[in-house]
């Protein structure tokens, strides 16, 4: 029985997307050669698994049935292991060799626009299938809007739904996660220089931040996956009348069709989340060089 759940729940398609990806992701990262374990990197990947395997394990328990908690697990995760990220490589300066740079750094000088892009793109998306989810839920007994309704008549047919009563939880985290990920961007950049070797100190506040946007990606993604493996299960909904002049009478959700995309498109959306974090998992610290990075600003010795 266990073995069914886990099967029908999407675990070995997300693990396969995972596996593959963060593979060929930790690959491309250790292209320029590697060095020694990074710590933070593997404690903030170690907290991402977590945030995917904790919600996963209450499903499967149903501790947490009809509840809007598990659903930020993911999300809280990613808010602990940005800021690992951002305090896990922290470099002294030297009192006797302190290090003026005059150039203007932002909180995304030192981030890659590709990873700045899928963070924003994630957000986006998450936004918005929590808005439409929500225009679309009921309330049920409590006065939850965690359910979906088909009128039929007089009567009603309903199932659980990724309404308001998840969605908002959902987004308020998010937005704790955005935020929080600025500000450690931003610190990373804004923090004082640790040497005169600018292009060494750039390329680790390069990987720092990768860290850390990747950190937030992920766990953006296994929250949006999660929503809508909740959306497409709600599609099956179906009832009936039967024993009409026009004989029996199916009804169904508006979005019935968009069912099997949406649960094998949550599954590759959860292992894209598990690729990021599996990548930190395989990576390596890279060694900095002055070809690594740009060279048109110079680091000034006060």
């Amino acid at each position: 029985m266990l073995v069914l759940m886990i099967v029908s729940s999407g675990v070995p398609v997300a693990l396969a997307v995972g596996l593959v990806i963060g593979s060929i992701l930790a690959h491309i990262d250790g292209r320029r050669g590697g060095g020694r374990p990074n710590r933070a990197r593997l404690a903030a990947a170690v907290v991402g698994v977590v945030g995917w395997v904790l919600p996963l394990v209450l499903s499967f328990s149903m501790v947490a049935q009809f509840r809007w908690w598990p659903e930020v697990l993911p999300i809280v995760a990613g808010i602990v292991a940005v800021l690992i990220a951002v305090r896990g490589t922290t470099v002294p300066v030297a009192a006797d060799r302190p290090v003026l740079d005059l150039r203007r750094r932002s909180a995304l000088t030192f981030s890659r626009g590709v990873e700045v892009l899928a963070a924003a793109a994630t957000t986006v998306v998450l936004a918005l299938t929590v808005l439409g989810a929500g225009l679309l839920s009921s309330q049920d007994d409590e006065g939850r809007y965690a359910l979906i309704t088909i009128p039929v008549g007089d009567a009603t047919a309903s199932t659980e739904f990724f309404g308001w009563y998840y969605g908002l939880p959902v987004v308020v985290a998010a937005a704790v996660l955005v935020a929080v990920t600025l500000a450690g961007l931003h610190q990373i950049a804004r923090g004082p220089r640790a040497h005169v070797d600018r292009a060494g100190d750039d390329l680790r506040r390069r990987d720092q931040s990768s860290v850390a946007l990747r950190s937030a990606t992920a766990a953006l993604l296994l929250t949006l996956g999660s929503a809508w493996q909740l959306v497409a299960q709600a599609s099956s909904l179906r009832t009936s009348i039967p024993r009409t002049e026009a004989g029996t009478i199916e009804f169904g959700t508006s979005f019935a069709a968009l069912g099997p995309v949406l649960d094998f498109s949550s599954h590759c959306v959860v292992g894209l989340g598990l690729a990021l974090v599996i990548a930190q998992l395989l990576g390596r610290r890279r060694v900095g060089t002055p070809a690594d990075v740009e060279s048109d600003h110079q680091a000034v010795r006060a």
